[in-house]
């Protein structure tokens, strides 16, 4: 197999960043809301569910086989995306962590309220530039053959 090195150093700074969201959430516990952590109550369900998307990450980078190039395109654009969800993530939890005031706060709201904040967050951070990626790579996919490329 012939190694994708900018694919494995995107690979290495997600999951470097997941386990940073993870440490920085450790801080915060009371005010955080990541979903699994909301509906399960639970450090080991984070843990756990982190451990598992770093290890899907590393099963699909190892096969390296995609049923065509949108899968592919997919696999890199949910990296990239996650990379700046993680990176959002760890910056709202740093921030947290200098001002506990604010953890204070956030851990007054209800579950419900925190979830809504957090799929907002996911939505926008995530969600809608994905959709518009793969919508984005359709549209090119679908007129890459009527376009004329200049070739110098």
């Amino acid at each position: 197999m012939q190694k994708n090195k900018l694919l494995l150093t995107l690979i290495i700074v997600v999951i470097t960043l997941n386990i940073l969201d993870l440490l920085t959430a450790l801080f915060i516990l009371e005010g955080e809301s990541n979903i699994i952590f909301l509906l399960t109550g639970s450090v080991w369900a984070l843990i756990i569910g982190k451990i598992l998307l770093a290890g899907v990450i590393i099963y699909v980078y190892k096969k390296n086989l995609y049923p065509s190039n949108i899968w592919y395109y997919s696999f890199i654009s949910l990296l990239v995306l996650g990379a700046l969800a993680f990176t959002v993530g760890i910056a709202s939890n740093t921030y947290g962590i200098i001002n506990p005031s604010v953890v204070q706060e956030a851990s007054e709201l209800t579950t419900t309220q925190k979830a809504s904040y957090y799929s907002t967050i996911i939505t926008i951070v995530f969600i809608i530039p994905y959709m518009l990626s793969i919508l984005s790579f359709y549209f090119y996919n679908k007129t890459m053959h009527l376009a004329r490329m200049v070739r110098k």
